[in-house]
Order: C-alpha cells, then sequence, then structure tokens
C-alpha cells in the first residue's frame, strides 16, 4: 500500500527546497523515497509541509533507519525548533 509521510516545520521555502535536494544527492540510489513534495502554507509563509512518498509504510520505516535520514533529520529539527510527523497510509489516488 502506498504510504505518504507528511512533515510540518518551521523554514523557508528556499532552505526546505534545499534540503530536499541535499538529501537526494546525498542518499542517490539508496533512498526508498520516490518523490518529495515542498509547500508552503500560504496563510502562514514560515510554515512548511514536506509531503514525501514510498511505495508503502515499510519502505518509509527502511528510509527512516538509514543513518543520512537520521542525520539530515536531525539538522532539521534544530534549525526549525520541531518537526511534526504524518504518517499516511493511502487508501485510493482519484484524477478528477
Amino acid at each position: 500500500m502506498r504510504f505518504y509521510q507528511l512533515m510540518e516545520f518551521r523554514s523557508t521555502a528556499d532552505d526546505a527546497v534545499a534540503d530536499v535536494h541535499r538529501f537526494r544527492d546525498l542518499m542517490g540510489d539508496e533512498t526508498t523515497a520516490r518523490r518529495a513534495t515542498v509547500c508552503v502554507d500560504r496563510d502562514d509563509p514560515g510554515l512548511i509541509v514536506q509531503i514525501v512518498e514510498f511505495d508503502s509504510y515499510e519502505e518509509a520505516m527502511a528510509n527512516s533507519e538509514h543513518e543520512t535520514t537520521q542525520d539530515e533529520a536531525a539538522k532539521v529539527e534544530e534549525s526549525s525548533g520541531g518537526v511534526a510527523f504524518r504518517n499516511l497510509d493511502v487508501v485510493e489516488v482519484v484524477d478528477i
């Protein structure tokens, strides 16, 4: 079952995008993430919502346990003052 992990934290759009690109470059073929989408809350521009897509919960957990993921997550946690996670099983995606 497809799985999305939402991360909410305080940052700038430029820094959040740079962090995603750095993570991709550091992980290379070792990541199990399929796509990352960086969003800015229109009503609160300092609030970043990052959506990371995985093929399954198990793939997401394997990615989370990777040393590089742990290191990068600690950096984001420190620079943003905290990250809220939402772990979502995808029930269905409907093209409208």
